[in-house]
């Protein structure tokens, strides 16, 4: 598989989970989201990104708004999304710039769900463009988009979320 090194297939291997790792492969489709996870993912307000830059330094980000329309889907195999300035420091683009590979890791706290997705991003900062993405989205409080192209999804292992939500409640 294209998304997987042979440092990957070699742990695996050390590990002890290849034959688990193939099963998941041979009975789910890894490259497009199936339409229950693209309902999943459009109805949330927030998500992690991480990137990197071309010279392997890394970042993750938080991505969120007040509003349920963050992310939408173009079809199966394209998503978009407003990215506002934040602290103005625009870690995620400048790394996009050099590097478009990014991961983006979105979680449902309350219902044990994670579903993570690969891919490659562009930013979208010509106006025009922009302008005809608008309806897509509640916030007009944005100067770009990043469009990601989707190499791999998975929903990730949920079988410690219930005890990272419990620790959080309990701070």
């Amino acid at each position: 598989m294209e998304n997987f090194t042979q440092e990957h297939l070699f742990v695996r291997q050390k590990y002890g989970t290849t034959k688990q790792a193939e099963n998941i492969f041979e009975n789910m489709d890894t490259s497009t989201p199936n339409d229950r996870m693209i309902k999943f993912i459009e109805n949330l307000n927030y998500f992690f990104l991480a990137t990197s830059s071309k010279d392997g330094k890394v970042n993750v980000n938080f991505k969120g708004t007040k509003s349920k329309k963050l992310i939408k889907f173009l079809d199966k195999k394209r998503l978009i999304f407003p990215d506002f300035n934040g602290n103005g420091i625009l870690h995620s683009i400048g790394d996009i710039e050099s590097n478009s590979n990014v991961g983006l890791l979105f979680i449902d706290f309350s219902r044990d769900i994670r579903i993570k997705i690969n891919g490659k991003a562009k930013v979208i900062d010509h106006k025009d463009v922009i302008i005809s993405y608008l309806d897509l989205f509640d916030s007009f409080n944005f100067s770009r988009l990043i469009e990601v192209e989707i190499d791999y999804v998975i929903p990730n292992c949920s079988a410690n979320l219930s005890v990272v939500r419990n620790s959080i409640l309990n701070l």
